[in-house]
């Protein structure tokens, strides 16, 4: 009987060590006492806050409760803002012990072996960066003779080449850590041998095509504890703001595809669709409202963003809408306004090359300073049938007429300038065009379609000239 007991005992001892729910993180402190101190998680870009706990005269703080955390990298904050990365996954019960002057000297883990991996391999990154620094320092330097550098620039590539190795190590050795998923996220596809022209060069652009398809290889889209790191947001980040080429066609196609292997995970799928959502609002490549008009259309629009409510799909279409019109190779809205003798003058009648549409006002300073520069590329292009269709936007015409006259305007710029005004707004061309601020410029071609939208006044004669140049090549 008393062995039963003794067995009965040992087997419940054993359960609770291997099916501890919820976390408790214990932090020990050297030298700091009665203070703050928060957990915080990363969310692609963004930390939020967990927790908060209070740092005992021991120096001790302990971050508990009945829930389990999600997966991700943590932050450990001190009130002074001092703080280390710590990995929570499946193990979430361990103590910390560290000296806050030295987070990543100084840290020891009892309990943990993810962050014991973790804290040696950002040891050895920290001391192969001083290595850097001093080498790249010495390079820089005058003082270093030439017959030295070869050899400085080898240290480079042996360092280089070092980190690489233990990032190998690392992930062959836990291939489902989260270490090693955040770093296969910042690893770079393997690539073949670059393509060869007929002439023996190099193909650049089918080597660039090639790493562009598969920039992404080496991401679990089904992980989505990688979503509570910085890491797929800043791999997002650096491919469609620095690797892809900034063209809405080439964004478009690469979105797709990405999310197209994001669906993986829903999670994952949901943050994907919401970072392209606000890239594209936010992007100043011009004809990027097009990408944002292509995800309405064909994931919020289809069903396939379920989570999102009623109002918000009202919205994000309504805004589609607004901008559809006005896309790059759409047609420019129609608009009849009228010259200063208050004849009716139509967009479409308007016969040009290139007819530059500009939005201004008179007491507007930017306007003042785009009036002589797109005169100016007037007169550059003269060979070219090029037209400036400005579109005075003010409810008066007083300022308009007076302003005419300062400009010089019935002078000897009359024929390839087209003044007109619309004070009533009765051609609603405010919300055609979207006047939410001026001067505003688009391009169009011969047949009104919308060239470039949203450009300076510097930029209009090179656009044209790029563009003419183009379509002569074609």
């Amino acid at each position: 009987m008393r062995h039963l007991i003794l067995l009965f005992a040992l087997l419940m001892f054993a359960t609770g060590c291997f099916s501890r729910t919820g976390h408790r993180i214990t932090v020990r402190f050297k030298e700091t006492q009665d203070t703050e101190c928060y957990l915080a998680y990363h969310f692609g870009n963004q930390q939020y806050l967990k927790d908060t706990a209070y740092v005992n005269r021991q120096g001790v703080a302990v971050f508990e409760g009945e829930e389990s955390l999600d997966p991700g990298i943590y932050l450990v904050v001190l009130s002074d803002e001092r703080n280390m990365e710590v990995i929570v996954d499946a193990n979430q019960h361990f103590e910390i012990h560290v000296d806050p002057d030295d987070f990543i000297g100084t840290a020891e883990f009892t309990g943990s072996p993810d962050n014991e991996v973790f804290y040696e391999y950002l040891n050895f990154i920290r001391e192969k960066n001083r290595q850097r620094q001093e080498i790249e320092a010495a390079l820089q330097s005058p003082d270093t003779g030439q017959e030295k550098r070869p050899g400085l620039q080898q240290e480079l590539r042996q360092m280089d080449e070092e980190v690489r190795e233990l990032q190998k190590k690392i992930i062959a050795d836990d291939p489902e850590g989260l270490l090693s998923r955040v770093l296969m996220v910042q690893r770079d596809p393997e690539l073949p041998e670059p393509p060869i022209r007929a002439d023996g060069s190099y193909d650049r652009e089918a080597m660039y095509n090639i790493y562009t398809r598969h920039f992404f290889d080496n991401i679990d889209f089904s992980d989505q504890r990688l979503l509570y790191t910085p890491a797929y947001h800043g791999r997002l980040r650096l491919f469609f703001n620095n690797v892809l080429a900034q063209h809405p066609d080439s964004i478009i196609q690469a979105a797709d595809r990405v999310l197209e292997k994001s669906m993986a995970s829903e999670e994952v799928f949901r943050y994907t669709l919401w970072f392209l959502t606000n890239h594209a609002q936010s992007s100043m490549v011009m004809g990027a409202d097009a990408v944002f008009v292509h995800l309405v259309d064909n994931y919020y629009q289809t069903g396939e963003a379920s989570w999102v409510d009623e109002e918000r799909l009202k919205t994000l279409a309504g805004r589609a809408e607004e901008l559809r019109p006005l896309l790059l190779g759409n047609v420019a809205p129609d608009i009849e306004v009228y010259d200063p003798a208050g004849n009716p003058v139509t967009l479409h009648e308007v016969e040009a090359d290139y007819l530059i549409l500009y939005f201004w006002e008179s007491d507007c300073p930017y306007c003042k300073e785009a009036y002589p520069v797109l005169d100016e590329t007037v007169r550059q292009l003269e060979e070219t049938d090029v037209k400036v269709f400005a579109v005075n936007t003010e409810p008066g015409s007083e300022e308009w007429l007076n302003a005419l006259e300062e400009y010089n305007a019935f002078k000897e710029y009359q024929d390839n300038w087209i003044h007109v005004n619309d004070t009533a707004n009765t051609s609603g061309f405010l919300d055609k065009y979207q006047i939410y601020s001026i001067p505003k410029i688009f391009i169009l071609d011969s047949g009104k379609k919308i060239r470039a939208k949203q450009i300076s006044a510097e930029q209009a004669g090179n656009f044209i000239r790029q563009d003419m140049q183009e379509r002569s090549s074609q």
